[in-house]
């Protein structure tokens, strides 16, 4: 735990906007989030009305934050890894997973045991570190260097690395269906040469171009 103590100030207080675009409307429905960090994709979702009951899960208590805050309807402190605490709403219609499952020894049995509070046909979005991305391939490649950082791809705190065929075989089959990976780039404010490039290659470059993969799923009936 303590090298998440060592993370950027800002690393574990800011709204994921990019994964509330990906997942569309969903109002008046009820999201469940792994890794919450400090709480404020969830508080920015109630906020605007993009959903009407949040709950989040995060592995360490960060004061100053809205963890506690009353407009998350629930928040609890506890490791993804081990048990999984008994929340107050049992069946939610979003599941976000926003770059957690890296973090994890074994993220694919995590999800696999924490779907039991998605309800049938409710939509998984996860998002996930693209190991193939440019930038890291010169880096290892290239340069020879697999050096750590503070955050982004070569996390210091990561445990597993993902491409994209790796990244689409996290959801379980038995229990989720029309599984879909598609490049966070497009979702994400930034430099728009990479998903120009994305176009003008038909796709082709996006296992380069893109930092992150978005994972969509729906849990089977």
């Amino acid at each position: 735990m303590e090298s998440y103590l060592n993370k950027p100030s800002d690393y574990f207080e800011h709204a994921r906007m990019d994964v509330l675009r990906c997942l569309g409307s969903v109002e008046g429905k009820s999201i469940l989030e792994l890794g919450a960090g400090g709480g404020y994709t969830l508080a920015h979702a109630k906020t605007v009305g993009k959903a009407a009951y949040v709950a989040g899960v995060e592995l360490m208590n960060l004061e100053g934050t809205v963890q506690q805050k009353e407009i998350l309807d629930e928040f609890h402190i506890c490791d993804l890894s081990m048990g999984i605490p008994s929340l107050k709403c049992k069946a939610f219609d979003v599941l976000l997973c926003p770059d957690v499952l890296e973090h994890l020894a074994e993220p694919w049995d995590v999800l696999r045991r924490w779907s039991v509070y998605l309800k049938p046909g409710g939509r998984l979005l996860i998002s996930i570190p693209n190991i193939r991305e440019i930038s890291v391939l010169w880096k290892i490649a290239v340069r020879g260097d697999f050096g750590y950082t503070p955050d982004g791809i070569l996390d210091h705190t990561h445990l597993r690395f993902f491409a994209r065929r790796n990244a689409k075989g996290l959801p379980d089959p038995s229990q989720y269906e029309q599984i879909q990976v598609v490049p966070a780039m497009h979702y994400q404010q930034g430099p728009r040469f990479r998903p120009l490039f994305s176009r003008l290659s038909l796709g082709w470059a996006d296992d380069f171009l893109t930092h992150q993969w978005f994972v969509t799923a729906q849990r089977r009936s």
